[in-house]
């Protein structure tokens, strides 16, 4: 295995001004200026401005157009928009374009999708269904970033669970059916490097079952562009995470809240249904996703992205240039910061 370089410290520097962990940046950092407005162009061209709607109500959909694939001016590292990025053929993992393709970065919660395969793999043996119920612990209430306000001694579904990890990226739902799974968070970690290997993910290796930062001096859970698309093409041929991962939206805690997908491509590109999207400070906004035109089925990885429209409008473009989707709905409203 590869020794995981370090950020570097420009990139660093300009994440330190980012929020806690697993939260949305409110704008653009000062060094993507020039990428932004690229993205800008992207949009104008293919969605008309639109602002978001009330919580709940429906998006009025925009006439579709075509995108323009984001291409960034010719700038170093993150200030052009990523730090990795990789378009793939899902039936064989044919690597189409991509920089960075072995660059070790941190996961963030993109290690959520790891967690669903060890989980249904588990349920193919037997081991646990995903109907069964889970006591949610003190250590999954304690959890942070992204979640869904467990209380130790609630009970809830294995799959309503799974549900919350992998569309509000929730990390106490993540930690909850982790150690349900496997008895504890330490035993599924090991399950989680354990598949890796198998699938032979020779870059990767994991610390946490959700992907927040790491205590000082504790390692990080890290990958890369090339084996993401191992993870993605392993998740892609169960039906159950597609259909997780799929959902605009879904209902949490008998209705009382609505959680909604943070792959804001999902609902907007037509042909997205997954995967997943990551964020924090060090990470920068991360995306695995998944898209398919008839026969035909694409991996889009972007690791590194220094804002989550940025991030979005790249993939996008990638997709639209090798599979010829169009934008069916704004993707980041005006004022608003989506992802995670």
């Amino acid at each position: 295995m590869k020794n995981a370089p370090p950020v570097a410290d420009g990139a660093a520097a300009r994440r330190a001004r980012a929020p806690g962990a697993q939260r949305e940046e409110n704008g653009p950092r000062m060094r993507c200026r020039a990428f932004a407005a690229a993205a800008a162009l992207v949009f104008a061209v293919a969605c008309a401005a639109a602002a978001e709607p009330p919580a709940g109500s429906k998006t009025p959909r925009g006439r579709p157009a075509p995108v323009t694939p984001a291409r960034p001016p010719d700038l170093p590292g993150a200030e052009r928009g990523w730090e990795a990025w990789a378009v793939a053929d899902a039936a064989d993992g044919r690597v189409l374009a991509g920089e960075g393709l072995d660059r070790r970065w941190p996961q963030a919660s993109l290690s959520k999708l790891m967690l669903a395969l060890v989980v249904l793999d588990a349920v193919a043996e037997g081991a646990c269904s995903l109907e069964e119920p889970v006591v949610v612990s003190r250590r999954a209430q304690g959890m942070g970033g992204s979640q869904v306000f467990l209380r130790a001694g609630e009970v809830f579904p294995l799959e309503e669970l799974m549900r919350a990890a992998l569309v509000e990226s929730a990390n106490d739902a993540a930690l909850a059916a982790a150690e349900h799974v496997a008895g504890s968070v330490e035993a599924f970690i090991d399950r989680m490097n354990r598949k890796a290997r198998e699938l032979g993910m020779e870059d990767t290796a994991y610390a946490s079952v959700h992907g927040l930062p790491p205590a000082p001096g504790l390692p990080d859970n890290v990958s890369t562009c090339r084996d993401l698309i191992r993870l993605a093409r392993a998740a892609i041929e169960r039906p159950q995470i597609l259909a997780w991962t799929a959902l605009v939206e879904t209902p949490f805690r008998g209705g009382s809240l609505r959680l909604h997908n943070k792959n804001r491509l999902v609902g907007r590109l037509p042909g997205v249904d997954g995967l997943k999207t990551g964020y924090t400070r060090r990470a920068g906004f991360n995306l695995v996703a998944t898209a398919a035109e008839d026969s035909r089925r694409l991996i889009v990885v972007v690791l590194g992205a220094p804002d989550p429209r940025v991030r979005d409008a790249f993939a996008a473009g990638k997709f639209t240039e090798f599979l010829r989707l169009e934008v069916r709905e704004p993707l980041a409203p005006a004022g608003r910061t989506l992802g995670g």
